[in-house]
């Protein structure tokens, strides 16, 4: 299991499992099972599940392989110029890190609303 692997959850809302094999990944940076991808993504217009965004061009759901081969990774940015391996990178850590900071922002405005309501008292 790839470290990809181990980070990775479902992002459709009832579901969260871990992913493996061939999840569904969008362009507005949400990831889903094979199950739930094959599911959501058969309708016209598609929709993600988990923000309502309309899905309508050709590479906004890609479905794609967690399990890639060491020769693979070892050559896949081979000829690059270094700031799009640096630009490919900073997408990357939006991606694994944005949903965490986004679900920490709205838990941090839920507790100030609450500690403000307290305090008004």
């Amino acid at each position: 299991m790839s470290l990809c692997e181990d980070m990775l959850l479902c992002n459709y809302r009832k579901c969260r499992i871990k992913l493996s094999g061939y999840p569904w990944v969008t362009a507005c940076s949400h990831i889903f099972c094979d199950q739930h991808g094959s599911g959501e993504f058969s309708r016209s217009p598609a929709i993600c599940p988990a923000c309502s965004s309309t899905l309508s061009g050709k590479l906004d759901i890609v479905r794609t392989e967690l399990s890639l081969s060491e020769e693979y990774k070892a050559t896949v940015l081979a000829g690059l110029r270094p700031e799009i391996v640096y630009f490919l990178k900073l997408i990357f850590l939006a991606f694994m890190v944005g949903p965490t900071c986004s679900a920490s922002a709205n838990l941090d405005n839920h507790l100030s609303k609450i500690f403000k309501k307290k305090n008004k008292k």
